[in-house]
């Protein structure tokens, strides 16, 4: 909005703006932002105009009441503060039928309203018109019905679990001095099918929110809730008591429901970071030595009750769409952003839509991409690396050893829930590129996991890379089969370094020890560093040139005490062993510290940079000529190369931006 534009709006200062007075101006600042107005009576005449900007007058009719010759300055305040947000237009706000009485009483709720939204005082009128249905044990029922009170809900129906539990809220709801006008204490169903099904569907169907929190397994537990809500269409704020937490979920709203109960995106979160032991106790309910009662379900209930009190009035801030955590020891509340849905388990969920499934289409949108070099990348990923709901649970260095090369560990969460969280590592020279390493190794490793578990159609479409078409991905257990995933900083980055680390795949290791050793000559000034630590440490190495898959492309395997620990192919034959060098190096400084301290692999060989390691390290120029050249030696030896964009998981295909897999074939 700008000045001159300005005339007829209804200015309102908003309730969470404050100002001070700064030398040659004045400060202005709210949860929106600051700003410093210069002017030596600016300060003044903000102090002075404050008490007229209720809304009730036009900015023409304020006018009308100032001095002449301070009317420009007026006009140019009020209309940068409406630009900055610190003002806003009440002139197109719905009409309400709130009476004084109320209007003062609430004042503070409605203010609250206010300061995110238009509209508050209709928006509060609604709330309080609204029925609001508490699925929840006594302690809670006590939390649910003071805080809602409190912010003037009139329709409150309280479903707790027994008649003696209902006789407990009652009396503690006759000392409050006030309480909903209809106000209503139900006993709960003992189950969602059969008999009492209809009750169930009684309670809920008219609801215009259904706050639940799950403190018993059962019928209140959290998946039939959940399962009840989202066939009915009914709003559901839900919590669920844990051993050492409360967890409170986003609102799940009949527009956007993301699952059936247990196959919501936060529950498969939260699920996939936890070990196959703490899985089993979260799913066979909540808690029962207590911890969850008394004041921590209250303040879980007051939690519940703030969610759905801005789900219903409209307000949205950015920690209303992530889970908050409770702690029932220190009673701290944080907030946990949940990437959007999770993949479903691979008998549930919807199939993309056909127009998704066009590799032509998803491979052009990505070419078309701006590459995410390694400071964005590591920026974007911050919020996939969380402990408790994200899809990298934990990123740590102090495990591992950090000389003479830094490693930094990365846990990846199995969305699938058939594993625990795995362990990737990254290592280089620096602490920064080490964790860059692990991070982009995570992320495609986290990808690929999404698409084991989404469902997938018969056959999967794919995009040939030498002949620019689509073409069926193949199967593996026919021919020359091998796969490799990357999430490197541009398509052609992520695409040869799939196709390289596939290609490793196939290199016969089992002969490397057979092989001739390459020459020290043929290694570069670059790779002298590693060859002086190995060699210091009187380590039993030794590189070897073996037969490639792709005659014409060099491809090495490199031993330590005998065994083969890395294999790399790549078109410039310097950076294959430098990439080897370093992988080396990393299994024999790992090696070490294994029988120093007598821990186990920290990998556990389970994940796709397990021993030998065949994950690609691209020099700084590689790109679009390395993949020219590799897509045509592997024409010339009677393979192709399917790419697949690794977007099962749309939250974190958004973030990586580059996550692809590609499988080489017989042609």
């Amino acid at each position: 909005m700008t000045v001159q534009t300005t005339n007829a709006v209804r200015p309102r200062l908003r309730g969470d703006v404050y100002f001070t007075a700064m030398p040659d101006g004045a400060f202005v600042r709210s949860p929106r932002g600051s700003v410093f107005l210069k002017g030596a009576s600016v300060h003044r005449l903000l102090t002075a105009l404050a008490p007229a900007l209720t809304g009730a007058a036009t900015l023409t009719e304020l006018l009308a009441a100032v001095p002449t010759p301070q009317r420009p300055s007026v006009r140019k305040l009020v209309g940068t503060l409406l630009e900055r947000g610190f003002v806003r237009d009440t002139g197109s706000d719905l009409p309400h039928s709130l009476d004084d009485d109320a209007a003062e009483r609430y004042a503070g709720p409605v203010q609250f309203i206010d300061s995110f939204t238009d509209s508050a005082a209709r928006r509060f009128q609604d709330f309080r018109a609204a029925r609001l249905v508490c699925v929840c044990g006594p302690d809670a029922a006590r939390g649910f019905l003071s805080a809602l009170t409190d912010c003037g809900a009139t329709r409150l129906t309280l479903v707790l679990p027994d008649p003696d539990s209902m006789l407990t809220v009652h009396r503690f709801a006759a000392t409050l001095p006030e309480v909903p006008a209809e106000l209503a204490f139900v006993p709960a169903p003992s189950t969602t099918d059969g008999a009492d099904a209809t009750d169930w569907e009684t309670l809920l169907r008219t609801a215009d929110a259904v706050l639940h929190l799950a403190d018993r397994p059962g019928a209140g537990s959290r998946e039939a809730v959940a399962r009840l809500c989202a066939r009915l269409g009914r709003p559901l704020v839900q919590g669920l008591a844990t051993a050492d937490a409360v967890w409170i979920w986003p609102v799940r709203t009949p527009a956007a429901p993301d699952g059936d109960g247990d196959g919501d995106a936060p529950w498969r979160r939260l699920l996939a970071t936890r070990t196959a032991a703490e899985r089993r106790t979260l799913r066979a309910g909540p808690c029962s030595d207590g911890l969850h009662r008394g004041p921590v379900a209250e303040l879980a209930a007051i939690q519940l009750t703030f969610r759905a009190y801005c789900h219903l009035t409209g307000v949205t801030t950015p920690e209303l769409a992530a889970m908050a955590r409770l702690d029932t020891t220190t009673l701290e509340v944080d907030h946990h952003p949940v990437l959007g849905p999770a993949p479903a388990s691979s008998d549930a969920g919807p199939r993309k839509p056909g127009a998704e499934q066009d590799p032509a289409r998803r491979v052009r949108l990505l070419r078309a991409a701006d590459p995410v070099p390694d400071p964005l990348f590591l920026e974007r990923l911050a919020v996939a690396c969380d402990r408790h709901v994200g899809p990298i649970p934990d990123v740590r260095e102090r495990d591992h050893p950090q000389s003479p090369l830094f490693v930094t560990e990365a846990k990846v969460a199995d969305p699938g829930l058939r594993t625990e969280p795995r362990a990737v590592l990254g290592a280089a020279h620096t602490a920064h590129d080490a964790r860059a390493d692990a991070l982009r190794r995570a992320a495609a490793t986290a990808l690929e996991l999404a698409r084991q578990t989404a469902p997938r159609p018969a056959p999967e479409p794919g995009w040939d890379l030498a002949a620019e078409r689509a073409r069926p991905v193949p199967a593996p257990g026919n021919g020359r089969y091998a796969h490799g995933v990357a999430a490197e900083a541009d398509l052609d980055r992520s695409a040869l370094a799939c196709t390289l680390a596939a290609l490793a795949r196939l290199v016969p290791v089992q002969a490397a020890g057979d092989a001739a050793p390459v020459p020290p000559a043929e290694l570069t000034a670059a790779d002298r560093q590693c060859v002086e630590l190995l060699t210091t440490a009187d380590a039993h190495w030794s590189v070897h040139r073996v037969a490639s898959p792709a005659a014409a492309l060099p491809a090495f395997a490199f031993l330590l005490d005998g065994a083969t620990v890395a294999v790399q192919v790549h078109p410039d034959a310097a950076t294959a062993l430098s990439a080897g060098l370093l992988d080396t190096l990393l299994a024999w400084q790992l090696a070490r510290h294994r029988r120093e301290s007598g821990d186990p692999d920290p990998t556990g060989g389970t994940t796709p940079e397990a021993v030998p390691s065949v994950q690609p390290r691209l020099a700084a120029t590689d790109g679009a000529d390395q993949l020219a050249t590799t897509l045509e030696q592997l024409r010339a030896a009677g393979l192709c190369a399917v790419l697949q964009v690794l977007d099962d998981d749309p939250a974190l295909a958004e973030l990586v931006r580059f996550g692809v897999r590609v499988v080489i074939d017989d042609a």
